[in-house]
């Protein structure tokens, strides 16, 4: 039953983060990327800070509180400052390339989730190296990505921003990985978004000139974004990789991508080509197996031979 929460607690992750691709490109139309990158980020700080506050207050109540340590405090704080500047950086790449492939928040997504496939390549370097088999599917996953984005003999402007998009968003999750088991994981993505909401409100003040009426238009997409995207899905993640096997959470997690296509086709009548979806195939495969844990099998086949 635990697991099975869990495991409903990504899905529900990855259906906000796949909808919110299309909100994305809505926003673009009438919104400039670092505006709604401000405002969506300050609203999720804002959803975020309610939320753990109503934790600490639940937990008062039932004599479980345990205040943050200084230490913590610190270092919660440093990471989240770092993990911002990542996160600012990524989001704000993605938002620039969904506004220039307006039209196709499917195959925008696919390319964002690329990151599942970067986090062990950045980890071969750090000395955390992952399976033979998850580098083979990095190379599959290229190959993917070649038939999806590939528009005659060169990649888009919008393309190649999203691809540094997921370069950075793995950077990112590098980064929680090493010091996420050591801070309150809700106090680190409000603080996280925080420095998102700062860092991208001066560059929208020095490079846009947003105007009201265009917020206006577009007010229900930063809503979305800000508390289901930011506050509500990511609360969800943490929930969900407590109670389910990382692996298997993470599996669920880049369904994201798949939900951003189904949505596409729903809300904004977007239909993939037939090589699209091949390259859709390709990368959504090399991304199932390089979750899969193969090691685990192969040493349960020759335990199983040990035996007889």
């Amino acid at each position: 039953m635990r697991r099975s929460s869990g495991l409903i607690c990504c899905l529900l992750a990855a259906f906000f983060w796949g909808t919110t691709f299309v909100a994305q490109d809505t926003a673009a139309k009438t919104i400039p990327a670092f505006t709604f990158l401000t405002l969506r980020s300050f609203v999720g700080a804002a959803a975020l800070a309610v939320v753990f506050l109503q934790m600490d207050r639940m937990r008062k109540k039932k004599g479980t509180y345990k205040a943050p340590t200084v230490q913590s405090r610190k270092l919660t704080w440093l990471c989240g400052a770092f993990c911002g500047v990542f996160l600012c950086a990524a989001s704000a790449l993605q938002q620039l390339g969904i506004a220039s492939n307006t039209g196709s928040p499917g195959k925008d997504a696919f390319i964002t989730a690329l990151y599942i496939v970067f986090v062990p390549l950045f980890g071969f370097f750090l000395g955390r190296r992952a399976a033979p088999h998850v580098y083979v599917c990095v190379l599959v996953a290229l190959g993917g990505l070649w038939l999806l984005c590939m528009s005659g003999s060169s990649l888009t402007t919008g393309d190649i921003q999203l691809i540094v998009c997921s370069l950075l968003f793995a950077c990112q999750m590098i980064l929680v990985d090493l010091v996420g088991d050591r801070v309150d994981a809700v106090r680190l993505s409000a603080v996280q978004f925080l420095v998102v909401g700062v860092l991208s409100l001066v560059f929208a003040v020095i490079l846009e000139k947003p105007t009201l009426g265009g917020i206006l238009t577009g007010w229900w997409t930063v809503l979305y974004a800000g508390i289901l995207s930011s506050a509500v899905a990511y609360t969800l993640q943490i929930v969900g990789q407590q109670r389910s096997p990382a692996a298997l959470a993470s599996l669920v997690l880049s369904l994201e991508s798949v939900v951003a296509v189904i949505a596409s086709m729903v809300a904004l009548h977007l239909y993939p080509t037939a090589t699209e979806i091949l390259g859709m195939v390709l990368i959504f495969a090399a991304i199932i197996v390089s979750q899969i844990p193969w090691g685990n099998f192969i040493h349960a086949e020759k335990g199983t031979h040990t035996q007889k």
